[in-house]
């Protein structure tokens, strides 16, 4: 089964390597089909559509959500713009 969803925070400012996020309030999205075959992780960053705009968020959760039960839909996720790092593998 395919994640369908993600939950992210808006990016208000970047400098560098730091994000400066927007946290209050968890907003979703719905990730298109085309955009499934290289699945979206925690920690990447994406464009979305955003009232009426697009806008760069960090995602937080990748999940799948079924329309007929929740009854929601959500605006889409546009493109992957930054993956995470993957993380550094500890040292035995």
């Amino acid at each position: 089964m395919d994640n369908n969803t993600i939950s992210a925070f808006h990016i208000t400012k970047r400098k560098a390597d730091i994000l400066k996020l927007n946290t209050s309030k968890l907003y979703k999205w719905h990730i298109p089909k085309e955009l499934r075959d290289d699945p979206i992780q925690k920690g990447d960053i994406v464009l979305v559509d955003a009232a009426g705009t697009q806008s760069k968020v960090l995602v937080m959760d990748v999940f799948r959500e079924d329309f007929e039960e929740t009854n929601r839909r959500y605006k889409k996720v546009v493109a992957v713009i930054e993956r995470a790092p993957e993380p550094k593998q500890p040292i035995n």
